[in-house]
This record gives structure tokens, sequence and C-alpha cells, in this order.
């Protein structure tokens, strides 16, 4: 009997959906701030200040209430299949950018002065949000941010040669 209930046991513990784990990156810029959030399935939750110029990192551990939120938000956010959303007539104005990493695949999108899905908007307003009720301490951490910068700096364009 006692064998039986220790291979149920494990049954059960073994048919519980594994954990996600995942590295996000949200990034904001506009004329007075720049920065990134990190984030990846743990309770810490990383802040890159990138403005003006130096970069300066620092981390808060988050309530297990933000953690969830946040973790919930990414496990069902759909990307869409344009990675931009942007108004080019206007030059100056508020960047979003959000980068998810799941295993090997990376989703990617970039909204500039507002022109995007909502549920994206919402989504980096309530990041501002967590962001703006924590003190944050440096870290001498530093990250990787090639792939979201890939969609952050616009393409130089190739060179007019003049015959």
């Amino acid at each position: 009997m006692r064998i039986l209930a220790i291979i149920l046991i494990i049954f059960f513990v073994g048919c519980q959906s594994p954990k996600k784990d995942c590295d996000f990156t949200f990034f904001k810029w506009n004329i007075h701030e720049t920065f990134y959030l990190k984030f990846n399935s743990s309770d810490t939750l990383y802040y890159i200040n990138t403005y003006p110029f130096e970069e300066q990192t620092s981390f808060t551990i988050l309530s297990s209430e933000e953690k969830e939120k946040i973790q919930n938000i990414l496990d069902t956010l759909s990307f869409p299949k344009d990675k931009e959303f942007v108004n080019s007539s206007i030059e100056d104005g508020e960047t979003y950018a959000f980068n998810l990493k799941n295993g090997k695949q990376f989703k990617t999108l970039k909204i500039h002065e507002y022109k995007g899905l909502n549920q994206f908007l919402r989504f980096g307003k309530s990041l501002e949000e967590i962001k703006s009720l924590h003190k944050f301490s440096q870290t001498n951490k530093k990250f990787d941010l090639n792939e979201i910068n890939k969609i952050l700096i616009a393409p130089v364009p190739p060179p007019i040669i003049e015959k």
C-alpha cells in the first residue's frame, strides 16, 4: 500500500505543468528618460538606466503578486506579426519596445507615439507603475541588450553612389 501511495504522489507531481522560464526586456524612451526593465521569471526586476548616456544597473525584489502579474501577462501576451507600430510623421514622442525570449524563440515589438496594440501599451504603463513603486539598489551586473536594440536602432541606408 505504501508503494502505491508513493507511485501516485510521483505520478501527480510529474503531471504538473513545467514552470515557464522566460527572459523579458522592456524598453522605454522619451526626451526625459531612457531605461530598460529586465525580468526573467524570478522575483528580481532589473532597471538599466541609460539616460543621459551612462548605463547604470540596479535591481529590486518584486512581491509575489507583482511577479505573478508580470508572468501571467507574459504567458498570455500575443505578439503581432508586425514588429513595429510607428507614427512616422512624429520624430519625438515616446517609444516602448518589448522583447520576450522563450527557449530559442524571440518575439519583439516596437511602439512609437502610442501607435500600436492597446494590450502592450497597458502592459508598458503597468511596468512603469511597478518601477515607480520600488527603490532600486545598484549592482555591477551587465546584460546583453543586443536583441532588443536590433529593433530600436534604425538600419543605416546604403550609400548613394552617383554615376
